[in-house]
């Protein structure tokens, strides 16, 4: 990729950074005061929204692409991916990649963004991670940018060239099935079959209809003691309060994403 290349992805990605504060201007105020989307979480049925808006074929179509790349995807946990493996993977699915720190009064709500429109500037993919955020956050973005380009091949190009990635506002991401094929492949990578049938290993009200709504404290418990043993992740020690509240948002999303998953597709 040659110097001029270089200057027209810094630049397209500096239009989308200064863009992503209008078109993003909910998701920001929701960043602001998670109380209100972590209440949400807590009660959704994710069952529900999984059953609405992907389908066993689709799933099986996000893990077959996810087969070469992530061989050990829903096996064993994959670690934080150092940002240079995180280049080397992008590179080997051949999308343009970028990592920097992206701060300031905003700038923290966004985790990062995938683009999969060709345009004049870019004849590839492009994902982009904020790593002004923990190193799990980071890690956890870029699967969920790498999930958005296999939903691509699976879902195809829609009309949304950008895929904005906040840290709030994970119920919205519920009702768009390329957001939760994305947010699909991180459970699989943070829970994988055997971490989530240990978490999850007592049905408790699925009943004859699966559902994932409340989680128990126990499991909660076992969720977080997951998190901190295999990511070092600790949201009681050496997080900003809010910032906290934020991941503990993502946490119980991907957790009870997860749950859903074994409840409906038993995988």
């Amino acid at each position: 990729m040659g110097a001029q290349s270089d200057l027209s992805i810094e630049a397209l990605i500096g239009q989308i950074l200064v863009s992503a504060r209008i078109s993003g201007a909910a998701e920001v105020a929701a960043w602001r005061k998670p109380e209100k989307d972590l209440r949400r979480l807590v009660r959704r049925d994710y069952v529900r929204d999984l059953r609405r808006n992907l389908s066993y074929r689709q799933l099986q179509a996000l893990l077959g692409a996810a087969e070469g790349p992530l061989p050990r995807l829903n096996r064993e946990p994959l670690g934080i991916m150092p940002i240079e493996d995180q280049a080397q993977l992008a590179s080997d699915l051949r999308v343009h990649f970028k990592a920097a720190p992206h701060t300031g009064n905003e700038g923290l709500a966004l985790r990062g963004f995938y683009v999969n429109k060709t345009q004049e500037m870019l004849k590839r993919p492009l994902i982009y991670v904020n790593t002004a955020h923990h190193p799990l956050a980071v890690s956890t973005t870029f699967c969920h940018e790498v999930g958005h380009h296999f939903a691509t091949e699976i879902f195809g190009r829609d009309a949304q060239p950008v895929h904005l990635f906040f840290d709030a506002d994970y119920s919205g991401h519920l009702g768009d099935p390329a957001e939760l094929a994305a947010d699909v492949l991180v459970s699989l990578a943070g829970y994988p079959e055997p971490v989530a049938r240990r978490i999850f290993s007592k049905p408790w009200n699925w009943g004859l209809v699966a559902r994932a709504g409340n989680l128990t404290d126990a499991a909660f418990s076992e969720i977080h003691a997951h998190l901190k043993e295999t990511y070092g992740l600790d949201l009681t020690a050496g997080i900003p309060p809010r910032q906290s509240l934020n991941y503990l948002c993502g946490m119980i999303h991907y957790a009870k994403l997860r749950w859903a998953l074994l409840a409906e597709f038993d995988i």
